[in-house]
């Protein structure tokens, strides 16, 4: 196939060419008015009528299998009220069987109109004695009932977990409110896992979900059950998606005895690394942080896991070559990473160590930073959507949080992502949100001296992943011999206002040499 009369961004430097030719799954060349060359006669010709081509975008932090489970369960993003939130678990519940856990995502007190923290017996009222577990947007705090303390035994006398911590009454009852993994985890183990069946119908809605937005790989934070999924899946169907695994640290004793090391895998399921928690997150004030959050008595956050623990953990991660993505979102955590990452093994192979999220970090350790060759994995939807969130509780140290420009002029490699479900598996959402820095339709921007461009943004949606992951010399280019995974847009995207960015769309997505979307206007 011939692509011609468009405008191919390799991401080669300023390389820009107005045609492309593919050969199976592969590109065979780029150039001008390749039409016209004889040696292309027998292809295929699609005149693009100067739509533009970009690589296959790369989402370099998802939650890839729980976003494709989330899809069947109940979603309160977005809503703006606790009642409006009851309301829509009371509708879902009651198409539930009975006995079945109620399962959801989205609740965000700091978004509500008046803000109010939910609590288990609201819950109650609305699940028909169902046992039910919802996460808060930002998946750092989860809120359940009654049923579901009692399946884990949780009660006044549980004591608070290390790096978790249970939100009580006075009398010490717990409210139904569990902060971190360590404080909700004894609930979510008691969840039954999703059929084989319901999970597969979950991946395919997500792929098709996916491709819309021109996206052709992701890299996935997931735990266990999307660990074994995962690996049957990409050994029994086309898998649909090309995924580099972070596997969660508790996996890290398998992945040793199975000898899993750092690339094992095939084109399409790869394990890249080992995902670990340094803290919590800004929306629950768990993220940590050198300072107390604004207006709170002695809240500096909470730390998930120690720098020798850390150590520990990167040391044997490393026997297997693989690097460790560390979740670090405020600048406390950021700094106990770089403590933890000094004495870290080489790594060999392309492999790099990251950073995941990054919000909020001192000036001072961007030195480190860059020294150590870490790589910061960072997503720009956060950016707008936190921004009442970072002047309440991080007040003038929001100068600090998502640092774009700043962390690319000293050189610093950056991966973007969405974080999905946190955030839309949106890649266009994502560069609109690193150029303006502003909600759809506001103005109102965060330190907009941190703005970045287009070219950039798109840069890390397509080459930043691949160095993330080590795969730059295959990954993330349009270039001879790459596999052919691309987009087509409707419009030029390095040449569209900054206001218009967010109405940018995909026309085609090309995995592997095949179109797994084409809009209907595409013309083929």
């Amino acid at each position: 196939m011939l692509f011609y009369n468009t405008r191919v961004y390799t991401q080669a430097g300023d390389v820009v060419t107005d045609s492309i030719a593919i050969s199976g799954n592969h590109i065979v060349a780029l150039g001008n008015g390749l039409e016209h060359d004889p040696d292309f006669r027998s292809y295929a010709r699609v005149n693009l009528k100067g739509k533009v081509i970009v690589p296959g975008l790369v989402d370099a932090h998802t939650h890839f299998y729980y976003w494709a489970l989330s899809l069947g369960r109940v979603q309160l993003d977005g809503l703006t009220s606790l009642d409006a939130c009851l309301k829509r678990i009371a509708a879902f519940a009651a198409q539930q069987p009975k006995g079945s856990w109620i399962v959801g995502d989205g609740y965000a007190p700091d978004r509500f109109t008046n803000r109010t923290e939910p609590d288990r017996y609201q819950l109650d009222n609305v699940t028909g004695g169902r046992p039910a577990f919802i996460f808060s947007k930002d998946q750092h705090s989860a809120w359940v009932n009654s049923r579901a303390l009692e399946a884990a035994g949780i009660g006044k006398s549980t004591p608070d977990p290390e790096g978790g911590r249970i939100e009580r009454l006075a009398d010490g009852t717990p409210t139904g409110i569990l902060r971190e993994s360590s404080g909700y985890g004894m609930i979510w183990k008691k969840i039954p896992p999703v059929d084989r069946r319901d999970a597969d119908k979950r991946f395919e809605q997500a792929l098709d979900l996916a491709y819309r937005k021109g996206v052709t790989g992701v890299h996935s934070m997931d735990g266990p059950q999307a660990f074994e999924y995962l690996l049957d899946r990409a050994s029994r169907a086309n898998f649909g998606l090309r995924i580099n695994y972070y596997a969660s640290g508790d996996l890290l004793p398998q992945l040793q005895k199975e000898r899993i090391y750092f690339g094992t895998g095939t084109e399409f399921f790869r394990i890249a690394g080992v995902k670990l928690f340094a803290d919590g997150s800004l929306g629950s004030q768990t993220a940590l942080c050198y300072r107390k959050y604004v207006g709170s008595r002695n809240n500096y956050g909470i730390e998930t896991m120690t720098v020798p623990e850390m150590k520990q953990t990167i040391k044997s991660a490393a026997r297997l070559g693989l690097p460790c993505a560390i979740h670090a979102i405020g600048d406390k955590a950021v700094g106990n990473v770089l403590d933890a990452f000094e004495s870290a093994p080489k790594l060999h192979f392309g492999a790099r160590h990251r950073i995941e999220h990054m919000q909020l970090i001192r000036r001072s350790d961007i030195t480190r930073l860059k020294r150590l060759g870490i790589v910061g994995s960072m997503q720009p939807s956060h950016c707008p959507s936190d921004i009442p969130l970072i002047r309440k509780y991080w007040g003038k140290r929001g100068a600090d949080a998502f640092i774009f420009r700043t962390l690319i002029d000293r050189g610093i490699d950056l991966a973007f992502g969405s974080d999905a479900p946190i955030e839309p598996l949106d890649p266009i959402a994502g560069i609109a949100a690193a150029v303006r820095r502003a909600r759809p339709g506001s103005r109102d921007a965060l330190y907009p001296e941190q703005r970045i461009t287009v070219e950039e943004a798109l840069f890390r949606f397509t080459v930043g992943p691949a160095i993330a992951c080590g795969q730059e010399h295959c990954r993330g280019y349009l270039l001879p011999g790459y596999p052919a995974d691309l987009v087509i847009l409707d419009q030029d995207i390095t040449r569209t206002p900054p206001t218009r960015l967010y109405d940018v769309g995909v026309l085609g997505t090309m995995l592997d040499g095949n179109f797994v979307f084409a809009d209907k206007s595409l013309k083929m």
